[in-house]
């Protein structure tokens, strides 16, 4: 059963299939804590370090109290977070990461963890399953957004500094939400960077952090008046750039004069700009294209991403390559796809899993006064043990709980020969719903969130509220007959805003002789089995589908009355 729409409760009552022996690969997935042990190449912690020259070829390079700064770096983060649901392949330190080159001329030193969703097979989990990403970025002297290559106007240096906070509500909605624009509040002495919006109506968010040295952030905003007026300097400065341009020499114009009325704007930039393809000589001098500059245009509401243009000196470039750092920086959303999504305060570091079971455990383990105070004096720091401020959870703390009570109309109905599996709850206490028996699992079969249990209003028994995108479904002990009847109710809460949004019960289909299973992909089409619908708006579907078999589809559709606020369908 898959829900799309908030406050839509399930009762089910009969269900076929096969039983499953023992805890599932999905439940492994939930309750094991996959921790550290599958990283390829671990931090040697008494490595000898000598100087590296950098392999990008700008010169640079890593000297040992760097490398070792790296290391410490990767051992706070390891005492502070163990993976669940993720499985770390590597920790690449200082020149091995992937995102050096948003850096620019900032010498910068720290460490990417690479890894993947676990993917338990059999009971076993599976190293081999699946591409290595980028799941956080940690680093000393890192920045949180993009060098605008090239441009270098007076000699400052030039980025596109992430929005310390975007959003496409306003106030009064983000604060219906709960959601806290500083994340969280042991985090209000840093630069915290929430971006926040929604996609299909759930609300997702990209998290990063940094904790600069004695609070000095050594970047600083700049005007619109001020980015045009070094566009004007570097193009006066540069003549070739135009004149091996001549195509954008009116667009450019005319995207100076659109800018006027926002002179004393701070510079807002087009997220999706590529820096590296702007316009230039062919000798390394370039113009941030003013057309980036994005004031006065209207902003996304579903993606409000934007950066700010900001600039920094050539003393903090030089600071930035000596030993003591200016800044630590944390993304946990460095890469498409790692976006966070729901409230970062309800993440849960017991029962989640995958990147949010990490972002929750960095928030609310990682010391970031310790990295505050290091920051501020590494040598004074020496002797200062780092601690997290509470220890990562070692396991799940999951309890699958059996009923307190039977209620008579379980245990009748589950005697009666003809029941496959009935189920009423009612003698579950309210609340958190972690049944033995009963499943909740994310449409990718991996993610895992509990449902709950509550009593609604004018309506008998009790009411399973399942988690948006996330499947709730039994073991079951009785094979699948040649006939069989589903029932259950649908109980339509007053907060459901698409009328339209279908309920689904679906089907798997199961191979006794090869004892192969050949699960319903909840993200995708129906391809091997059975799956009805039902809408609020009284749209009905159903789908039948086995691909392997060479069956064609077959769809009904039906229209039946719509159902109002508070109905119960009995289907």
């Amino acid at each position: 059963m898959k829900l799309y729409a908030k406050m839509l409760c399930l009762l089910p009552l009969f269900v076929a299939g096969i039983r499953a022996q023992g805890q599932t690969d999905g439940e492994l997935n939930r309750d094991s804590v996959v921790g550290w042990r599958y990283v390829n190449i671990p931090p040697n912690p008494k490595a000898v370090y000598k100087p590296v020259k950098s392999t990008y070829g700008n010169g640079a390079s890593y000297t040992p109290w760097q490398q070792q700064a790296a290391a410490l770096l990767s051992s706070w983060v390891q005492q502070s977070y163990q993976p669940r649901g993720l499985v770390v392949r590597q920790i690449v330190t200082n020149d091995q990461r992937w995102n050096l080159s948003d850096n620019g001329p900032i010498h910068s030193y720290g460490i990417n963890l690479l890894g993947y969703s676990s993917h338990f097979v059999s009971g076993k989990i599976d190293l081999k399953c699946c591409e290595l990403g980028i799941r956080m970025i940690a680093g000393f002297n890192d920045f949180p957004g993009t060098y605008v290559i090239g441009f270098n106007p007076g000699g400052d240096y030039f980025f596109a500094e992430h929005a310390q906070f975007s959003a496409g509500e306003d106030d009064a909605k983000l604060a219906a939400e709960g959601v806290d624009k500083r994340i969280q509040p042991s985090l209000y002495g840093y630069r915290t960077y929430l971006d926040h919006y929604h996609d299909g109506g759930a609300p997702f968010n990209k998290i990063e952090i940094v904790v600069p040295k004695n609070g000095e952030w050594p970047f600083k905003p700049v005007l619109v008046k001020d980015a045009v007026a070094y566009i004007q300097q570097q193009m006066a400065t540069y003549p070739g750039i135009l004149q091996k341009n001549p195509y954008s020499a009116d667009p450019i114009q005319k995207a100076l004069e659109r800018l006027r009325p926002y002179y004393n704007e701070v510079a807002k930039l087009n997220p999706n700009i590529n820096y590296y393809n702007a316009v230039n000589d062919g000798n390394g001098h370039y113009i941030l294209n003013p057309e980036a500059i994005i004031n006065g245009k209207a902003i996304d509401k579903t993606f409000p991403e934007y950066n700010v243009l900001v600039s920094t000196t050539q003393q903090v470039i030089t600071q930035s390559a000596s030993d003591n750092p200016l800044w630590v920086y944390f993304n946990f959303s460095p890469s498409t796809g790692v976006a966070l999504k729901g409230n970062p305060a309800q993440f849960d570091t017991k029962l989640g899993t995958e990147v949010p079971h990490m972002v929750y455990s960095m928030l609310h383990n990682f010391n970031f006064d310790y990295a505050s105070r290091w920051v501020a004096d590494p040598a004074k720091m020496k002797n200062t043990p780092y601690a997290p401020l509470q220890a990562p959870a070692t396991s799940s703390g999951a309890t699958t709980a059996g009923p307190v009570t039977v209620s008579s109309t379980t245990a009748a109905k589950n005697k009666d020969p003809y029941t496959i599996v009935y189920e009423d709850f009612d003698g579950y206490p309210v609340g958190t719903l972690s049944a033995k028996s009963w499943h909740t699992y994310g449409h990718d079969g991996h993610s895992f969130e509990n449902a709950t249990l509550s009593a609604v209003d004018g309506q008998a028994g009790k009411w399973v509220s399942i988690p948006d995108v996330f499947t709730f479904y039994p073991d079951f002990d009785k094979p699948l007959g040649n006939s069989f009847t589903v029932n259950y109710a649908v109980y339509f809460g007053k907060d459901v805003k698409n009328q339209r949004s279908p309920i689904y019960f679906r089907l798997d289909t199961y191979d006794p002789s090869p004892k192969k299973s050949n699960p319903i992909n909840l993200n995708d089409i129906n391809r091997e089995g059975f799956q009805f619908a039902l809408a609020m708006s009284g749209e009905l579907e159903s789908n039948k589908r086995y691909m392997t078999a060479k069956q064609d589809e077959v769809v009904t559709t039906a229209r039946i009355p719509a159902f109002k606020a508070t109905d119960v369908a009995h289907v």
